[in-house]
């Protein structure tokens, strides 16, 4: 989840020295441009209070949620994600949905995908699958893989592989590999693999590691070898020590190697 700046479009109270910190921000001043978005901030204004927050969260978290809250209070939508993502971030779940929610009905999709993920971490699937579809309508990508993985969890198999394709033809490396996957929980082998391939290309460690398992299918233990290996370098947990363990015909623990398994 990523914290967001806003627009910072306001008039009013505080927006000569809003505009004079934007511009020294913007020429590497960035403790003078502070100083007058605290003091823009405290003037009332709220594109202001939320581009304080983002330069103080990493040093005093309790800071930045004043900023955000009273952005968040005054009714601006991101300040109202900003304070979701922060408590969400500190474990206050329920505090976390409560601005989740407001942000989201305020028209903030990012609080609509932030929401689902939260839902889905309770195993509220269908709920989590109502956010991530007006998310996904809206056009946002890892809201579409999401609501696809959800939809597959609730058994609409047809429906979960539209939302999934939608994703994987924008790229999506999590979509890749998870409607190769559904394709190949439904043996139809070689479009599994066509995705595995995109997915594999665009670098998503999961698909570099079924690849690894399909070139065991196939009796390529070389390929097998270099695909696992890829997959460690990607970031999959078990890439390395699966490539280790068909170089050496054993895994970790001394058993015998079993190829093939996913």
């Amino acid at each position: 989840m990523v914290i967001t700046e806003g627009d910072g479009v306001e008039t009013g109270s505080g927006e000569a020295e809003f505009q004079e910190a934007e511009s020294l921000q913007e020429q590497g001043q960035v403790r003078e441009a502070e100083r007058l978005f605290r003091a823009a901030a405290e003037a009332g204004h709220v594109g202001a209070m939320l581009k304080l927050g983002l330069l103080v969260v990493e040093r005093d978290e309790g800071e930045a949620e004043r900023w955000w809250r009273a952005a968040a209070d005054a009714g601006d939508r991101v300040g109202q994600l900003n304070l979701g993502i922060l408590c969400s971030d500190q474990r206050r779940d329920e505090e976390a949905e409560s601005w989740y929610r407001k942000a989201a009905e305020a028209g903030e999709v990012d609080a609509r995908h932030n929401l689902g993920l939260l839902l889905i971490g309770r195993r509220d699937v269908q709920g989590a699958a109502e956010q991530f579809r007006i998310a996904a309508e809206a056009g946002r990508t890892d809201s579409m893989t999401n609501l696809g993985l959800a939809l597959g969890e609730m058994g609409r198999a047809e429906e979960s592989e539209e939302w999934l394709r939608r994703a994987a033809e924008k790229g999506d490396g999590r979509a890749l590999s998870a409607l190769a996957n559904h394709l190949w929980s439904q043996d139809r082998r070689e479009e599994a693999d066509e995705w595995w391939e995109k997915g594999a290309a665009a670098g998503d460690p999961d698909s570099l590691f079924n690849l690894g398992v399909r070139c065991e299918h196939k009796d390529d233990m070389a390929g097998a070898e270099e695909y696992f290996r890829k997959a460690g370098q990607a970031g999959h947990r078990r890439g390395a020590a699966r490539a280790t363990a068909v170089a050496r015909g054993v895994r970790a623990n001394g058993a015998p190697y079993m190829p093939g398994l996913f």
